[in-house]
């Protein structure tokens, strides 16, 4: 016993075997909580290539329109026509006057892209002749579809936020949606995908009212119609048709 170590308080260091053990100790801890991140991180969903460049201000033209959601046709972007939606820089929609809609424009802003998706949270529009009037063509009917997955807001599934889960991606979702921002449809399993969501429609081409909010973020299935418009797909689908599982 009297060679046993012991500690006293008041000195400046703990007993050698005392002073190991807790090294050893906190070392594993170290450890275990870097193997733990490592777990969660690899588990999540991947992200996708989502990016919102908040320090890039580009100014795009084209034609506006304010339906579906209220967007810009454009040509700037590459890859022929492309519809860039049109938000405010916070979880709410912006409005534009009437004589900026159907004629030549230039939207000011930063870019949030997501694969073949654009959108633009706008700081200025102006009047711009030189595009002239872009108009997108025809609809595409693509036929029946049922899938199941997630109704998601646009905005932080193109690169505002990351996709998550629970009951703090879906409060995040219904202000988004609240606030009239566009409403995207991604199926099971593709939320990483750059092209897997689908523009959110009802049954006439138009935006959902207030009775879809409900269901925003949570797993549901849907019976609808595809069509692309301007090379972007949508699903059209009565209220009565989605169905929460």
């Amino acid at each position: 016993m009297a060679d046993d170590p012991f500690f006293v308080g008041w000195r400046g260091e703990l007993a050698g075997p005392t002073r190991r053990g807790l090294l050893a100790a906190g070392a594993g801890l170290v450890a275990g909580a870097g193997a733990l991140g490592l777990g969660l991180g690899a588990a999540a969903p991947h992200p996708g290539p989502g990016v919102w460049d908040q320090g890039r201000k580009v100014a795009v033209t084209g034609t506006i329109y304010p339906e579906p959601y209220l967007h810009l046709l454009t040509e700037d972007l590459g890859n022929g026509l492309r519809p860039v939606f049109l938000v405010g820089a916070g979880k709410d929609r912006i409005s534009v006057r009437p004589a900026l809609t159907f004629t030549g424009a230039a939207v000011t802003g930063t870019l949030i892209q997501r694969g073949e998706h654009a959108m633009m949270a706008v700081e200025g529009i102006y009047p711009d002749p030189a595009p002239g009037r872009l108009r997108p063509g025809p609809e595409t009917d693509l036929g029946d579809a049922v899938m199941t997955g997630e109704i998601l807001d646009a905005k932080c599934w193109f690169g505002a936020m990351r996709p998550g889960h629970g009951k703090t991606h879906k409060a995040c979702a219904a202000l988004c949606a609240r606030g009239g921002l566009p409403l995207a449809f991604g199926e099971t399993g593709r939320c990483g995908d750059g092209k897997a969501a689908l523009l959110f429609l009802n049954e006439r081409g138009r935006a959902f009212g207030p009775g879809v909010w409900p269901l925003v973020a949570d797993p549901v299935m849907v019976r609808g119609r595809i069509f692309e418009v301007a090379g972007l797909r949508q699903v059209r689908v009565k209220l009565a048709d989605v169905t929460r599982l």
